[in-house]
């Protein structure tokens, strides 16, 4: 319902109301005429309050609100409401399940470059030995020839 711009509160209306009609005066004449005029005021009042709401309403563009409209709308605020959460309900819901199985795909990824890791350990080891038997063949390697230098040295004195 439009409330029109200009209509101030009810109580502050009364109480114009009452001053105006029941304002003192030196004469108790004044007093009936105030009386008498009265009810062509509260009128006016009326009429300057209602019959712009009324003006709307029979011209169609506004009704008066029922208390099975108010629930009415009411029932279908909630039900809005509701379905509106329940849709960011199931949303949220479904990104945990999405976060969810993120997680578990990184955890197993992450299990899997850790036994990557322990098997390039394990052969980094295996190369450290490899290494390490080169080294000791290597070792031989070198004392095999200075054996063979001092053989062939040897060889080369009885030669001469």
């Amino acid at each position: 319902m439009a409330a029109p711009q200009h209509r101030a509160h009810i109580a502050g209306r009364v109480q114009r109301l009452e001053a105006w009609a029941f304002r003192t005066g030196a004469d108790v004449a004044d007093i009936k005429v105030a009386v008498e005029k009265l009810p062509a005021v509260i009128r006016q009042e009326v009429l300057a309050n209602a019959e712009p709401v009324f003006g709307e309403i029979m011209a169609g563009r506004a009704t008066l609100a029922t208390k099975e409209d108010l629930n009415d709308l009411e029932r279908r605020l909630t039900e809005l409401m509701e379905k509106r959460f329940g849709s960011v309900d199931t949303e949220f819901r479904s990104v945990n399940a999405r976060f969810e199985s993120v997680d578990a795909e990184f955890r197993s990824v992450n299990a899997k470059l850790q036994s990557v890791d322990t098997k390039l350990q394990s052969i980094d080891a295996r190369f450290e030995s490899v290494d390490g038997s080169f080294d000791s063949v290597d070792a031989k390697l070198q004392s095999l020839d200075a054996k063979l230098d001092q053989v062939l040295a040897a060889l080369s004195k009885t030669d001469g």
